[in-house]
């Protein structure tokens, strides 16, 4: 597969992430939809769940929804299963490699990969999404679905990335 090739296919991911994110505002399930317009090995039962870990897991102000599901995709394609693992005394650390080098990309573009602190990037503050008052504000936010679709595209764009690499 060509560079041009990927970048057209992370293009399409990222394109297709924001779109839902916009349409539903569900940081969560929209990077793995955007993600699911080229991997079709993604269950559709995995992006159900998956919006359960919109706003910070939960709701709860704690790690990003949108990097939990890359992280989601890029461990469904590389993490080890717990047999391969009981025979390879390194299989996990294979697998600690990947998700690693993921968190350390997000960090490195978000700063964070808690949601307070990818509200700062984006918003200049950050919300506490258990606060029924802080949470309501930040939903009616100008612009907040657009903002939540940069860290969207974000995390579509670097699990693509990490997806396509032995391709």
């Amino acid at each position: 597969m060509t560079q041009e090739e990927k970048k057209a296919i992370i293009d399409k991911c990222v394109e297709e992430g924001v779109k839902a994110q916009i349409r539903d505002d569900v940081c969560s399930r929209s990077t793995l939809v955007g993600l699911k317009s080229y991997f079709d090995w993604i269950p559709d039962e995995m992006i159900k769940a998956s919006a359960s870990l919109c706003g910070g897991t939960g709701s709860a102000s704690g790690s990003c929804g949108a990097y939990c599901c890359g992280l989601l995709a890029v461990g469904l394609k590389y993490n080890s299963t717990i047999e391969e693992e009981l025979q390879d005394d390194e299989a996990f650390g294979k697998t600690a490699m990947h998700f690693s080098m993921y968190r350390d990309k997000f960090i490195a573009e978000m700063g964070s990969i808690m949601c307070p602190k990818v509200h700062e990037k984006l918003f200049g503050r950050s919300y506490n999404l258990l606060d029924d008052a802080e949470a309501q504000e930040f939903l009616t936010l100008p612009g907040h679905v657009e903002k939540c679709a940069e860290t969207v595209a974000t995390a579509t764009r670097l699990a693509a990335e990490m997806l396509l690499e032995d391709e």
